[in-house]
């Protein structure tokens, strides 16, 4: 029903991964406001992974807005997206190339006063 492509972001955890193809999938369209997700079972089995991982990524997409969970009916895609929403792609990327600009601001710091950081490892 999803395409049940799995998001390839190095360091996600499974439930992540799942989470993320369920918010491609509502950002392209594919499943529209009001559109009731499979089970929890068939997220599981369509997805390749345990019933408690794809709970779990409903759960988070829950807690985020994408979905609406009525108890013992299913999850239904919220109405409308949450704010702010941000391609998870798009935040890796900027924390990734944040994270490398800092390395390099402290490491022309460490040179500046003569320091040397510490061995890795």
């Amino acid at each position: 029903m999803l395409g049940a492509v799995m998001s390839d972001e190095p360091g996600l955890a499974r439930y992540e991964q799942v989470a993320e193809s369920i918010r491609r999938a509502i950002r392209s369209g594919t499943l529209e406001p009001g559109t009731q997700l499979p089970s929890s079972r068939d997220l599981a089995k369509e997805h390749g992974v345990a019933m408690n991982t794809a709970q779990r990524a409903v759960s988070a997409l829950r807690d985020e807005g994408w979905l609406v969970v009525r108890p013992t009916v299913g999850a239904f895609v919220a109405d409308s997206a949450p704010e702010a929403s941000e391609d998870l792609h798009e935040t890796v990327a900027k924390l990734q190339h944040t994270v490398t600009e800092l390395e390099h601001r402290l490491a022309d710091i460490e040179s500046a006063i003569g320091t040397t950081p510490p061995p890795a490892g």
